[in-house]
This record gives structure tokens, C-alpha cells and sequence, in this order.
């Protein structure tokens, strides 16, 4: 499994002396990304491979489920915080003060389009939040599965136990909308594939107490990461789970291109 800042990572943080270089070797990874053939066995019975779903799939309606026809092509937004005093940066000195928390969206559990894409965007607010701040309160409800939050417990103890702070970057983690809205795949409950980006801040830095400040990401491609981002809607609920795109790292021109014109001829 391919992560973008994975458990593992998170493990060398929390684990004292010789973490720093093994989290600095493995902070590519912030968020379980699978390949299209690793997908855990829970999901198994719900998923569809991203090339079986483009020929069993029917472009999603603008009605469906009550979604709008906007377009959500483009940088992935979010602006639903909760500020409690001045916010002040995080920097090689000292951590963040006041970061400002993610809050969930009002249509976030909505069976629609426009529900899935605020389920998206809270949870990539919620890993950047976290990954400044080590609060892991907003993941707990962006992510319904728990895995993430598993995933980045270590982070929380990384924060709680002083090791050291990330900063450089508010966003440490982006991602970007390829197509204006899903593919629906037809079936008994609601399930989406949107073609997506995950990229890397080469801004983001990270500082280890006792071992000073170096680059979050090293020894990593920074290249965007073209995936398929699977969106499932169950009990109320949206969850997601990127998949990254084999034989292609990043967004190609072409690529690009060919989905648009799929996107318009659906």
C-alpha cells in the first residue's frame, strides 16, 4: 500500500531518538492511498475496480440526489473554520498558536454530488489541520471508518509528547478536482469515482526537537499523484478512499484533456 503520510511515518515520529530521518525518509505519505489491487478486504464487496467502473458507470446527473449542476472542477476548497484567537503560524522556532479548526460542512451527510464533495474537502482540511496542530477531534468526523485516524494517532502523540512540530505550509497536503463532477457507478447504494490529484507542498517543513528543521518531504517524487477517488455513501454517511492511478504519477496534459472531453461527451 502507498501512503501520503502513512502510519508508519507517523510510528518512527513517536518512537524518540532515530525517528526524525525515518519520518522525514517516509513523509511522502499523508493518507492511506491504495493501489487498485490492495484495497482492504472490508471494502471488497462495495468497490469496483476504477476501470470497470468507467464502462459500468453512467455520468452522474445534476438531479441526482438533490446535487447541483456546479462545476467542482479545480483546487479542492474548503472555508468552514472555527477561529479562536489570533492565529500565529507555526515556524522554525515554535509551533502554530490558534489554528484555525475545520468544521464539518452542513450538507456534509447529504446523499448528493454537492454532500460528497464537502465530505472531501472536510477531511483534506482535517489532515492539513492535524498535521499542523496534532488534533485529531475534526478527522474523527471526516473519517466514519476510523482507519484514518489509526492511521495518524502516532501524529497525535508526536504533538502531545513534544517531539517536534511541522510549518512552512498550511496546506502540507492538496488536492485537485480533474473532471467537474463524478462518474456514478449503477448499483444498490450510492457510489462515485472522481478523478483526482494529490500533491505534495514542497514548502512544508518539519522540526524534530534536538535534530532541527529539514524538509517534510524528502527522498520523494513531488510529482501530483493522478488518482480515482472512490465515494461511497452508507448510513448516513460519505466515505473515501483515493486509489492511485497505475503507470501514471501525474496529470498529464493529455490526460487532462482526454478526461474533459469525456466529462462533455457523457
Amino acid at each position: 500500500m502507498t501512503t501520503f503520510l502513512s502510519r508508519r511515518a507517523a510510528l518512527a515520529a513517536a518512537t524518540g531518538a532515530g525517528a526524525a530521518a525515518a519520518l522525514t525518509a517516509c513523509a511522502s505519505d499523508i493518507r492511506p492511498l491504495a493501489d487498485s489491487s490492495s484495497a482492504p478486504s472490508s471494502e471488497a464487496s462495495s468497490s469496483t475496480s476504477p476501470s470497470a467502473s468507467a464502462s459500468a458507470s453512467t455520468r452522474a446527473s445534476a438531479s441526482a440526489g438533490g446535487s447541483s449542476e456546479k462545476s467542482y472542477q479545480g483546487p479542492v476548497k474548503f472555508d468552514n473554520y472555527e477561529k479562536k484567537g489570533e492565529y500565529v503560524p507555526a515556524d522554525e522556532t515554535h509551533k502554530a498558536q490558534n489554528v484555525p479548526k475545520p468544521l464539518p460542512p452542513a450538507n456534509m451527510h447529504e446523499n448528493s454530488i454537492d454532500g460528497a464533495y464537502s465530505a472531501f474537502s472536510f477531511w483534506l482540511a482535517s489532515v492539513n489541520y492535524l498535521v499542523l496542530t496534532g488534533d485529531d477531534e475534526p478527522l474523527k468526523q471526516a473519517d466514519p471508518s476510523g482507519r484514518d485516524v489509526k492511521s495518524f494517532h502516532d501524529y497525535v502523540t508526536f504533538y502531545e509528547s513534544n517531539e517536534g512540530w511541522f510549518y512552512g505550509s498550511e496546506h502540507a497536503l492538496q488536492a485537485e478536482m480533474m473532471t467537474p463532477q463524478p462518474e456514478k457507478v449503477e448499483g444498490s447504494e450510492p457510489l462515485y469515482y472522481w478523478r483526482i490529484t494529490l500533491s505534495k507542498d514542497p514548502n512544508a517543513m518539519m522540526h524534530v526537537e534536538g535534530k532541527g528543521n529539514r524538509p517534510m518531504y524528502q527522498n520523494t517524487s513531488m510529482e501530483p499523484e493522478l488518482s480515482n477517488l472512490k465515494l461511497s455513501y452508507q448510513d448516513g454517511k460519505w466515505f473515501t478512499y483515493p486509489t492511485k492511478v497505475r503507470g501514471q504519477s501525474t496529470a498529464s496534459p493529455s490526460a487532462k484533456s482526454s478526461d474533459e472531453a469525456s466529462s462533455k461527451n457523457a
